[in-house]
């Protein structure tokens, strides 16, 4: 199968959905994830860093809980970063989607949306999946299953070896050009239908999601193992970008 990788091509203006909305539960604690701090940058500033710097995203709007939403504001804007509008989280990721992209400014081609926990996605692969939506009407980044996966219907015993040459872990961003992302939410509010990812409201509506290959390093920050490794990620990809700007 082709995948699309990152490349030139015509003028394209992408407005990103970052969505900060989560109650952190598996933290621990009541503070939103995305304001932990890794090598003195929070999460979320790393994430619409990440965003910003893709060639084609000229919008950010920014999905919080209530009680975040000063905080998150007032760090983004202290490291410079424009943020076009607040909204509000909802009860299920679907609903924190739709949030964000009714509050997105009109005069975008794609929109795409991105789990602030994902901090260190490149730049390079968010503008690869923002070509790729515009291109195909929808894509996901994604990276090949690489263990062996098992198959057990009790949990207990492992039945089957499943193939794993077709299988992919998605991540995000993920993105559609606005319009179909506008008719899907629609679709899906109708039917009642919350599926986890954008990916699956494209597929369950329109059909198959263009795939973008990511560079493997695009963890998700969910528990307090994840913080240990990703201040040491933080500190390594800090420390190559200050020698890459010195050469």
């Amino acid at each position: 199968m082709e995948l699309t990788r990152k490349g030139e091509g015509p003028s394209l203006k992408a407005g990103a959905v970052l969505l900060a909305a989560g109650a952190s539960r598996r933290m621990g604690g009541d503070t939103s994830k995305a304001m932990l701090t890794l090598a003195e940058r929070t999460v979320l500033e790393r994430s619409a860093a990440a965003l910003l710097a893709a060639p084609s995203v000229t919008r950010l709007v920014v999905v919080t809980r209530e009680e975040d939403r000063e905080d998150m504001e007032r760090c983004l804007r202290a490291r410079g970063h424009r943020v076009d509008a607040m909204a509000l989280g909802g009860e299920e990721r679907t609903d924190s989607v739709r949030a964000g992209l009714a509050a997105m400014p009109e005069d975008v081609d794609v929109v795409l949306v991105h789990d602030a926990a994902r901090c260190f996605v490149h730049p390079g692969d968010v503008e690869a999946v923002a070509r790729a939506a515009y291109e195909h009407g929808a894509s996901l980044l994604a990276t090949r299953v690489r263990d062996t996966l098992k198959h057990s219907a009790n949990g207990l015993q492992s039945e089957e070896t499943v193939d794993r040459d077709r299988l992919w872990a998605a991540e995000t961003p993920q993105a559609m050009r606005t319009a179909r992302f506008h008719d899907v939410l629609a679709r899906a509010a109708a039917d009642r239908f919350r599926p986890t990812d954008d990916a699956a409201l494209h597929e369950h509506y329109h059909g198959p999601t263009r795939l973008v290959e990511g560079r493997g390093n695009n963890v998700k920050i969910t528990t307090p193992a994840d913080v240990v490794l990703g201040e040491a990620m933080a500190r390594m990809l800090d420390a190559e970008r200050e020698a890459e700007t010195a050469r």
